[in-house]
């Protein structure tokens, strides 16, 4: 059976929703009367027509965030950040309304695209969004990179968000904040960031996750990886189609499983075997992102940090350093939840 436009389980309610949502959406904006402000699309996993569906008693509900990219023509700082905070006061009635994030993006010039089209997130917008309002060709703008193509650094950035979602997770068990649906969302999101990652790293990636899952699976096989890793995948694949928030039964034993997956995954991006000590892994990463480095990558993490790394990492991409931070606290850990070190939640806020 095939999917709507937003998700992969056909649903006549979400479908309405969504249709709804988008003229409303574009009603607003046009209202609003921007003269720098070229169009507003429907990006992520509903632009992509790979959103969740939250089943409930009182129906189907909309579960991911709406991922609104926002681009612009002739926008100096001033009349960007105007389009910024009118589209801000915009998503907070609508986040009220559909009980979900309604995030509209910064507002970039097209002219701009460039720079960043070759990062995994407008790679992906590229191949699947919708319009909301405006007109625009991204297919114009964002240059079209092979999956071989993406920068190793896509790899590690991925491992890092998704890494420090599954350390704000164990924050919440550790605590005993009541909290499921965080915790299991970002155990399973570490999961599948895991999982891309060693995709991206190895130049396997594919565009859609049906797709991913099965070039996993090819993956595992191949490099004669533990079975059970293409399953735990899969798994978390489909929670994320059809999210359910509970907690499991012994919710410290499934952290630790998809902390163990995940550290598996660095190592794996790292080319460290299992059992490597972690100086090995973090050298590995950077070893792997050599071709990356730059004397702006040494400007970067000393104008956000007010400090210099040690000469071996000091023109490393910054993401590359925090993610070894990340990695050494997580494995550190052992059976324990791991704590949030204040200087690794800084850098990684200032590099994610």
């Amino acid at each position: 059976m095939s999917g709507s436009r937003y998700t992969p389980i056909p649903n006549a309610e979400i479908e309405a929703l969504l249709d709804r949502t988008k003229k409303e959406l574009s009603a607003e904006v046009e209202s609003l009367h921007l003269p720098h402000l070229s169009a507003v699309v429907l990006g992520g996993g509903y632009g992509r027509g790979e959103g969740g569906i939250l089943h409930t008693p009182s129906g189907p509900r909309l579960y991911n965030d709406l991922d609104l990219f926002v681009f612009s023509e002739g926008a100096d700082f001033r009349a960007a950040a105007e389009i910024d905070r009118k589209l801000r006061e915009l998503s907070l009635r609508r986040e009220k309304e559909l009980g979900i994030a309604v995030d509209f993006g910064p507002a970039k010039n097209l002219s701009d695209i460039r720079k960043v089209g070759h990062t995994l997130m407008f790679q992906e917008l590229l191949r699947g969004w919708q319009p909301v309002w405006g007109r625009v060709d991204l297919a114009q703008w964002i240059p079209q990179l092979d999956a071989k193509e993406l920068p190793y650094s896509e790899a590690v950035r991925l491992l890092l968000n998704r890494g420090m979602g599954l350390v704000l997770a164990a924050d919440r068990l550790r605590t005993g904040q009541n909290d499921p649906d965080f915790i299991v969302r970002n155990m399973n999101k570490a999961v599948l960031g895991g999982g891309d990652a060693v995709l991206i790293a190895a130049g396997e990636y594919r565009w859609q996750g049906a797709d991913r899952v099965n070039a996993y699976a090819d993956h595992v096989r191949r490099e004669k990886l533990p079975e059970e890793y293409a399953a735990i995948y899969e798994k978390a694949f489909r929670w994320k189609l059809e999210p359910e928030p509970v907690l499991p039964s012994d919710p410290a034993a499934e952290w630790r499983k998809c902390r163990d997956f995940y550290l598996h995954s660095v190592r794996l991006c790292a080319g460290a075997p299992d059992g490597s000590p972690v100086w090995e892994t973090t050298a590995g990463l950077r070893r792997k992102a050599a071709k990356e480095r730059t004397l702006k990558n040494a400007l970067r993490w000393l104008a956000r940090t007010k400090s210099l790394r040690s000469p071996v990492s000091f023109f490393d991409p910054p993401v590359v350093s925090v993610l070894g931070m990340l990695y050494s606290e997580l494995a550190a850990a052992g059976e324990d939840y791991p704590e949030m070190p204040q200087k690794l939640y800084d850098r990684w806020k200032f590099f994610n």
